[in-house]
């Protein structure tokens, strides 16, 4: 009875530890709040960087990273600020403009790798241009026992795009 007891305990420990390393999470939790940010009625326009979820969700390269290129908003910010966002778009809806984002999925390719997929251009034309998915690759490490997104790459006619992370360093770098 002892065995079987700890043979539970065992088994909820292990699914446990499987549910909290979970890649697709963090990936999950930044496009949910994008796409409530582009939702066509009762938009939310929460900051997918903003600082909970900058410390939380990203690596600290990553936010170290960002944090440094806000220094250098795209904007002026707000009065008696001295920080914004260094994106003169919005990196995972892929532009200025967009759709409510439509036929979310997020899959976990292994080895770090977490494809989102959507489509958010359908309000814009019945075009097949309008119809392909919009793509991102986010890399995921484990950090501190938890997975974090360290980088980005929107995928670009088929082929994976620029890092998301080097064009922080870059902002950072040049203004």
């Amino acid at each position: 009875m002892k065995s079987l007891a700890a043979a539970h305990v065992l088994l909820l420990l292990a699914a446990g530890v499987c549910q909290a390393a979970d890649p697709t999470a963090p990936v999950r939790e930044v496009i949910d709040v994008a796409a409530g940010n582009w939702v066509a009625d009762g938009a939310t326009s929460e900051d997918v960087f903003g600082e909970p979820r900058l410390a939380r969700l990203f690596s600290a390269d990553f936010a170290n990273t960002y944090r440094e290129a806000s220094r250098h908003p795209a904007y002026d910010p707000p009065e008696g600020g001295t920080t914004g966002s260094p994106f003169d778009y919005d990196p995972i809806a892929g532009g200025q403009d967009g759709c409510p984002f439509e036929n979310i999925r997020i899959e976990d390719d292994g080895d770090g790798q977490v494809t989102a997929l959507f489509n958010n251009r359908k309000c814009f034309g019945d075009g097949p241009e309008y119809q392909e998915d919009t793509v991102l690759i986010f890399h995921v490490e484990e950090e501190g026992g938890r997975p974090v997104i360290d980088d980005i790459y929107p995928v670009v006619n088929g082929n994976s795009g620029a890092s998301i992370k080097d064009e922080l360093k870059t902002i950072a770098a040049d203004r």
